[in-house]
């Protein structure tokens, strides 16, 4: 069985590096979005946001999973599990998040 304290590190620092991108991708989207109605902006932000935060967890999940799978399988240290996890973690959030922005423009009409 292996411990649960690097799983829970990797996804709690995850999730905490995109909340920040998050918060900067909304400030990007007021700014993108200026010459456009606002209910159909407030409409974007609204489904990028959720897309964000179903991201954010799919990637939390996927740190906890790749930081046991590293420690266990390739008996790799803690801390280096961790690092790698989260970086992984973060990058596929990131990559969520940026087609979740993709996808909002075009799912309201903007365009």
């Amino acid at each position: 069985m292996p411990n649960k304290r690097p799983a829970i590190i990797s996804a709690v620092l995850t999730v905490i590096l995109l909340i920040i991108f998050g918060v900067l991708s909304v400030f990007t989207q007021m700014l993108v979005f200026n010459g456009v109605s606002e209910s159909q902006g407030m409409t974007a932000m609204g489904v990028s946001l959720v897309c964000q935060g179903v991201g954010a967890i799919l990637a939390a999940a996927f740190a906890a999973w790749l930081s046991n799978l590293v420690i266990t399988t390739f008996n790799w240290n803690n801390i280096l599990a961790v690092i790698i996890a989260v970086i992984a973690g973060t990058f596929l959030g990131v990559l969520i998040s940026f087609l979740s922005v993709i996808i909002s423009i075009p799912l309201v009409g903007i365009g």
